[in-house]
């Protein structure tokens, strides 16, 4: 496992989202995948109701991935593809995030993500909480294949980029999320009520709380 992932969530506009999806497997992923330090990339469809239909996760290195000239070459240089697919997102959340916690070694193709604010003073105690108690021990639940858990770096998450600039809308932040994967979609969403992630979240004080179940769509690793 890697020691940093990007996820970004979002929505497309349905006038070009067919596009969007064939640029995403054809051009993007592969793109990025092609990074110095880039291991691998998986896309995903959300299956429960709520905005943010897509999300897109990258494996890579470390947090200074995202500091290499290549990728900030491509962020400040899209392609001509690119440049027609930005303005057509929506509802756009883009992390870099240090991976907190990991306990399992298999991607699954069901996957939960948590997305929360902490108080600042419930910061480490909330992200103590979720990758002792309430995620760790998930791995040992048949279907479960992995459990995470991300801290974003909100300063390299929210870089101002000719890409960004293009899109139509400001982006979203996720500053911590909770990740739980699996091989079927009730084996993820036993998990997710048996951990009391959300009940946890709200006891604690935690805002912007957002859960979202995903199948995947496809991966690539290099």
């Amino acid at each position: 496992m890697s020691d940093a992932v990007m996820a970004v969530w979002g929505d497309a506009d349905p006038r070009i989202e067919a596009e969007f999806n064939e640029w995403y497997h054809r051009e993007h992923v592969p793109e990025r995948v092609g990074m110095p330090g880039w291991r691998n990339g998986r896309r995903y469809r959300r299956i429960d109701r709520g905005r943010h239909r897509y999300l897109a996760a990258y494996e890579v290195d470390s947090l200074a991935c995202f500091d290499d000239p290549a990728y900030r070459r491509a962020l400040d240089h899209p392609t001509a593809w690119t440049q027609r697919m930005m303005p057509g997102f929506r509802n756009f959340v883009r992390a870099t995030c240090r991976v907190r916690l990991v306990a399992g070694e298999v991607a699954g193709g069901y996957l939960a993500t948590v997305r929360y604010a902490p108080p600042e003073a419930q910061r480490e105690p909330i992200a103590r909480w979720l990758a002792g108690e309430a995620l760790h021990d998930l791995r040992d639940r048949a279907g479960i294949t992995r459990v995470q858990l991300w801290e974003a770096d909100l300063g390299r998450s929210l870089a101002a980029t000719a890409e960004q600039a293009i899109r139509a809308q400001p982006d979203g932040r996720a500053p911590f999320a909770a990740v739980i994967e699996g091989t079927d979609r009730v084996a993820v969403d036993e998990a997710l009520s048996a951990a009391g992630v959300l009940a946890g979240l709200e006891q604690r004080g935690a805002g912007e709380v957002q859960v979202g179940i995903y199948q995947l769509m496809f991966a690539l690793a290099r």
